[in-house]
């Protein structure tokens, strides 16, 4: 029998082997779209466009998916529809493949956000895992650090071989998830007579009806807004950005490839230094902590975007993103952690479904428009605009912390919003 360490492992293997090979394929994918594709900026958005496309129209509908049936299978196959959305976009190399491949990832992901850390929560209880949350990120941006090493030295051999490799393991990983990945503690939430599609709905409207009535999770779902449609920009425009606006610098004639390797690896590291902090500043069991903390990320955030954005020097740029992956570290496991305080088990999975379907559909509404700024303009104006939008959501964080109003729910007013007969 599985003890509850044992269980916590195999949460921290799914993160870390997962981010591996996502780092192998991310640090060449954008210049593989752009260099071997001959993908512009509107082009590059687009492609990401259509992930989220897919990850608004999936997002809730998998997440009660999760919630009803299986959060073990939901992971799983997550895995398996993205390692196979990998392969074809390395083994297709044109614009038609890259769309299909996004749109695969867009479904796997919606799979397993929400599912993988509900799973969690439920096998070991959701007060012992805001600790956990930041720890396993820290371990996925250690487990990058390989992962870039080789995602650089596959693609200086052939830029779409990083993405035969990720998602050759992402289909590993997923069959022997299949094998060991327990789920003990699972409650499936509460079937009335009916059809499945029947249930589902029931499902969905206790989760809408959860958010409707409590004020912070409207504070975090409203905040995922604006910090969507910067992720969406700001990922898909920054290796753009200085590939077309800088000189790289001349040492030992490296390769643009190679330097992006280096980037990349320094991302990683910066990431780990933010959750390190977070674990050593932060009590994540203290939700106005929480709070505090997510509000001074996106400021730092939005520094790093302007200084990114209006930098003339390559290494003002580069520190001006490093300051950005600096704060993004800690902000997904902080905001799963603060989900988690105000969210019971029976919707847990749709909820944190909710935080993912808000960001994709800002990405959607938003990330064209950028894209389009950026082609028609340059990246400097859109990267600025969307830095910008950080400001409604500090406004937000701030309104938070200065209400009167304890940011906690107690079980007996969760009971009143959530009625049995709802």
């Amino acid at each position: 029998m599985q003890t509850r360490n044992s269980v916590a492992t195999i949460y921290l293997l799914l993160r870390g082997i997962s981010s591996l090979f996502v780092a192998v394929v991310y640090t060449v994918e954008l210049i593989y779209q752009a260099q071997s594709i001959g993908l512009n900026p509107f082009q590059l958005v687009l492609a990401g466009m259509v992930n989220q496309l897919v990850v608004f129209v999936c997002q809730a509908p998998t997440g009660v998916l999760a919630d009803m049936y299986s959060r073990r299978w939901a992971v799983v196959s997550g895995l398996l529809i993205i390692g196979l959305g990998f392969l074809i976009e390395g083994g297709i190399p044109s614009f038609a493949a890259v769309l299909a491949a996004q749109a695969f990832w867009g479904l796997g992901s919606s799979l397993m956000d929400g599912a993988d850390a509900a799973w969690i929560a439920d096998e070991l209880g959701s007060e012992q895992v805001g600790s956990l949350y930041l720890r396993a990120t820290q371990i996925g941006w250690l487990c990058t650090l390989p992962g870039i090493a080789l995602g650089a030295g596959l693609g200086s051999i052939h830029l779409n071989l990083p993405m035969l490799v990720g998602g050759g393991g992402y289909l590993a990983l997923g069959l022997l998830l299949a094998v060991i990945m327990p789920e003990r503690r699972f409650k499936p939430a509460t079937r009335e007579s009916g059809s499945s599609w029947r249930q589902m709905q029931q499902t969905l409207v206790k989760g809408f009806r959860l958010v409707r009535f409590h004020p912070t999770l409207l504070v975090i779902l409203g905040t995922g807004v604006f910090s969507g449609v910067v992720g969406e920009a700001f990922g898909r425009l920054w290796q753009y950005h200085l590939l077309h606006n800088f000189a790289f610098p001349t040492i030992s004639n490296l390769p643009s490839i190679t330097w992006f390797g280096v980037i990349e690896i320094v991302i990683a590291l910066t990431n780990i230094v933010g959750i390190e902090i977070a674990k050593r500043r932060l009590d994540t069991n203290n939700q106005r902590a929480v709070a505090w903390g997510l509000w001074l990320i996106e400021g730092a955030t939005l520094l790093g975007i302007v200084l990114f954005a209006l930098s003339g020097q390559f290494v003002l740029a580069l520190a001006g993103l490093w300051l950005l992956t600096t704060a993004n570290g800690p902000r997904i496991p902080l905001r799963q952690a603060w989900i988690n305080q105000h969210t019971p088990s029976s919707v847990r999975a749709t909820i944190l479904s909710f935080n993912s379907l808000v960001g994709a559909l800002a990405a959607i509404a938003g990330g064209l428009l950028i894209g389009a700024l950026a082609t028609a303009l340059t990246t400097r104006p859109a990267l600025l605009f969307s830095g910008l939008l950080l400001l409604p959501a500090l406004y937000l964080y701030a309104r938070t912390l200065r209400g009167k109003q304890s940011i906690t729910t107690t079980k007996t007013e969760e009971e009143d919003i959530m009625p049995e007969n709802t």
